[in-house]
Parts: C-alpha cells; sequence; structure tokens
C-alpha cells in the first residue's frame, strides 16, 4: 500500500514539473518574440524619424502624428519585454496568463494606433508588416497557454454564464474576441459536430469567472440544427432507430441499407434523446 502511495505522489510531482516546464517554455517563447517585435519596433520608430527629416527640413502635423505613435509603440514593446523576461515577478503571479495577455493587448492597441497614423500618412514600410506578423505569432502562444481568463485560449471554446447559457467564444481579429450564445442544446451539438470534435462537447466546456465574459461584445446567436442529417439516440441500447430530419420531423430509416443513401454510418451523428424527441414523427422512409 505504501509503495502504491508512494508511485501516485512521484506521478503527481513529475505532472507538476512537466506543467510547469511547459509554462516555462511558453513564457520564453512570448519572451522570445517580444524581443524581436522590440527589434522592429525600435527601427520603425527611427527609420521614419530619418525618412521625415530628410524630406524637405519640415515635418507635418500626420507626420508627426506618425512619429509619436511609433515612439509610443516601441516603449509599449520595451514594457512587453520587461513584463516577460525570466527575473521578472510580474508573470509569477497567480493570475499570469491575466496579466500577460491583458498586457499584449495594450500593445495590440498601440500598434492599431500606428498603423492607423501610418495609413493617413500614406506611408506603409515592410517593417510595420512585419511587427504585425510577430504579434500574430504572439497571439499563436498565447492561445496554447490554458487559463480561464486568457481570451486566446478562449478561442472556440463553450463556457457558460450565470443564467445557464452556453456561449462559443470566437476570436473576430487580434485581441478580437465575442461570445456568441447558442439557441438550444441542439445548436451545441450540432457545432460541436460541425468542429469535428465528437459526440460530447462538453470536454470543451470552460469555466470563467463573469467578468471575463463581460470583456467580450456579443456576437449573433448560434442557431445550428440537424436538418437534413441523420441521427439517432445517444446511448448504449442495441438496435437503435436511425431518423433523418427533414422538415422539421423525424423520419424513421427502416434499413441499414437505406443509410448509405444519405452519407453512411459516418454521417449518423448520435444526440441527447432532448434533441430526438424535439422532432415530431415523419413518415418512415422504406
Amino acid at each position: 500500500m505504501q509503495h502504491s502511495i508512494i508511485k501516485v505522489l512521484a506521478f503527481v510531482i513529475l505532472a507538476a514539473v512537466l506543467v510547469g516546464s511547459a509554462q516555462a517554455d511558453r513564457r520564453g517563447q512570448i519572451y522570445n518574440l517580444g524581443l524581436d517585435l522590440a527589434d522592429r519596433a525600435g527601427y520603425l520608430a527611427q527609420s521614419s524619424y530619418d525618412q521625415f527629416e530628410g524630406w524637405d527640413g519640415t515635418i507635418s502635423d500626420q507626420e508627426q502624428a506618425v512619429l509619436f505613435e511609433s515612439e509610443a509603440f516601441a516603449a509599449s514593446c520595451r514594457l512587453f519585454v520587461k513584463l516577460t523576461e525570466a527575473r521578472s515577478g510580474y508573470f509569477k503571479s497567480s493570475h499570469l496568463r491575466t496579466n500577460l495577455y491583458n498586457a499584449f493587448t495594450y500593445l495590440l492597441r498601440s500598434f492599431r494606433d500606428l498603423e492607423r497614423e501610418m495609413r493617413a500618412a500614406g506611408v506603409m514600410p515592410y517593417a510595420l508588416r512585419d511587427c504585425d506578423q510577430i504579434l500574430g505569432r504572439l497571439e499563436n502562444e498565447f492561445s496554447l497557454w490554458p487559463a480561464v481568463d486568457n481570451l486566446a485560449y478562449l478561442h472556440q471554446k463553450y463556457v457558460k454564464a450565470r443564467d445557464a447559457t452556453v456561449y462559443m467564444i470566437e476570436r473576430r481579429g487580434p485581441g478580437v474576441y465575442v461570445r456568441r450564445a447558442f439557441r438550444d442544446l441542439e445548436a451545441i451539438y450540432r457545432y460541436n459536430y460541425s468542429l469535428g470534435r465528437g459526440k460530447d462537447p462538453w470536454e470543451h466546456l470552460v469555466e470563467v469567472p463573469y467578468e471575463t465574459l463581460e470583456m467580450m461584445g456579443a456576437g449573433p446567436m448560434v442557431e445550428l440544427t440537424f436538418e437534413g442529417l441523420m441521427i439517432m439516440e445517444m446511448s448504449e441500447r442495441p438496435n437503435r432507430s436511425v431518423y433523418l430530419i427533414e422538415n422539421g420531423r423525424r423520419r424513421g430509416i427502416t434499413s441499414g441499407n437505406l443509410i448509405p443513401r444519405y452519407g453512411g454510418w459516418n454521417n449518423v451523428f448520435e444526440v441527447p434523446l432532448e434533441i430526438l424527441n424535439k422532432y415530431p414523427l415523419g413518415e418512415p422512409i422504406r
């Protein structure tokens, strides 16, 4: 018995070490990308100054706006690197992903301000595109870092609100996420199948604080159905009936030989009885 307990404790310790190592690697990747971004941002700020200075000795208001936003973005990048470096205590707090991801959203905001002023000035240097690409890679790193208040990680996951409404979190752009309510249980299962996730959407349900939901705007409701598709009851019961949903009714398929006509057994979706029963019976398919 004692030997078994020791083995379990060893496994738990090893798992904790591996998780800690994975988090350190993720933080390291984010730090290295931040360094690269800071270098590009510094070059962008200096090259903007050199370019405008050499035109005719006069810097217009719009060019001056570019210069100030360039310097602001470069400063934001330097701060982001400082917050993510290994000796910083900032990322060691219990709210690690919240803090760092929030820092990333400020970084994005600063970049978008710079991009807007550069477009207005009619200058779009390659260095600006390079910064945009690095920001995209940073967001991808955050999406792989589990945390209930890291919006990047919540992309295409399901969350439940206080009123039991289930939402799907959807990325609309860099740092921009919306919550889309599912109309009903059928919409949840249909959406989950559409992503190729199998028959259990609750594997992808994440508990989040109410404040996290409030950080996102509301997108259009998810109203998917199984209309035109084959469904069967989700159970271990043998000889379950297969139905085709057609014009809002479930039509029983009377022979297995008819299944290929509608897409084959790989396109028969298992659903809870609640979804099956919402459709009134129609004429059987013979």
